[in-house]
């Protein structure tokens, strides 16, 4: 079974004097145990320096329900592998409004590693998550992700900022991002995430003007309660 969708979603920016325009299509389903996703777009408006906007992305995702049979009955675990490509600007202004795609306003660290980095633009992210039941109120993830750039230019924050725009990027070699997650159901109306995430930049780093070079690490605690 699989569902599609098909959107337009337009951003009119008066302070920063641009238009972008996005139609984008996604499909996504299961075959038994098979899982799949794939979703894509072009971006089209004006830039900021008044030249034509011209940009896409794409996502695809395959994935599996793993059954096995223990002693404590059936785990099921799932392992995900994806490719997520935004594309970079080839323009002269190298800020929001440029001719790369932009990602408007969306929950980043849903897709592109739990520690917010990078936005989805000027980017590829090759990774694989796997998600498990651990017991009846514990599950765990462990999401693996390999970054690098679509141009040589300066990846952007989730806020559409340039970390370097005035240098060429001697690599385009990002770094990888590890992400441990646990959730824990104490009740129906408690529970409780634990997270640490783990930063491992790469040769892009080495680029003249970058503020920062080294790794980083995250570490997080949740705790919800329902009324």
């Amino acid at each position: 079974m699989t569902a599609l969708e098909t959107y337009y979603i337009g951003y009119d920016n008066n302070n920063q004097n641009f238009s972008f325009h996005t139609l984008g299509s996604r499909a996504a389903g299961k075959l038994d145990s098979l899982l799949y996703e794939f979703e894509g777009g072009m971006q089209f408006g004006d830039n900021a320096n008044g030249s034509s906007h011209n940009a896409g992305f794409m996502t695809a995702g395959l994935g599996k329900i793993l059954n096995a049979e223990g002693i404590y009955g059936t785990w099921s675990p799932t392992v995900w592998a994806w490719y997520d490509w935004a594309s970079g600007g080839n323009s002269t202004l190298v800020a929001p409004g440029d001719d790369g795609f932009h990602h408007y306003f969306p929950l980043a660290h849903k897709y592109n590693g739990f520690m917010d980095l990078f936005g989805r633009r000027n980017l590829n992210d090759v990774n694989v998550q796997f998600i498990s039941p651990i017991s009846k109120k514990v599950s765990f993830l462990v999401w693996y992700h390999y970054f690098f750039l679509d141009q040589a230019t300066t990846p952007y924050s989730i806020a559409m900022t340039p970390y370097n725009a005035g240098n060429t990027a001697v690599s385009k070699d990002l770094g990888h991002e590890i992400d441990l997650l646990w959730t824990i159901a104490i009740n129906p109306r408690h529970n409780m995430i634990v997270g640490y995430s783990h930063f491992d930049s790469g040769d892009y780093y080495n680029t003249p003007g970058v503020a920062f070079s080294g790794d980083a690490d995250f570490f997080y605690t949740q705790y919800q309660v329902r009324f």
